[in-house]
């Protein structure tokens, strides 16, 4: 508490826990979510206001740059995300790259 707060965004990619498992053959097995997609429902909002940071969420890809523009103080920038379509876009990246170097 005694430290100088840092000029400092912090951005959350937020899909609301267990993404990175959706990229594993365990994805879409019986008991997935429950095991590995870990939803963790929390208010980041909240949890940034109990220790005096700014929060911002953007809701809309449009406003991500308003949001990260640089300014004073410390603050916490919230991108909600959906695994599924992570997960989708993710194949399609991969497919394209292996595709390039072919």
């Amino acid at each position: 508490p005694d430290e100088v707060r840092p000029d400092l965004t912090v951005i959350v990619v937020d899909n609301d826990g267990g993404g990175i498992f959706s990229l594993l053959p365990q994805a879409g097995i019986d008991g997935f979510e429950r095991v590995f997609g870990t939803p963790h429902r929390a208010d980041l909002g909240a949890d940034a206001a109990v220790y005096g940071i700014a929060f911002t969420e953007v809701a809309d890809p449009g406003q991500l740059a308003e949001a990260v523009k640089p300014t004073a103080g410390l603050r916490l920038v919230r991108v909600r995300t959906d695994r599924a379509a992570e997960t989708e876009l993710h194949g399609r990246l991969l497919a394209a790259v292996a595709a390039a170097v072919s």
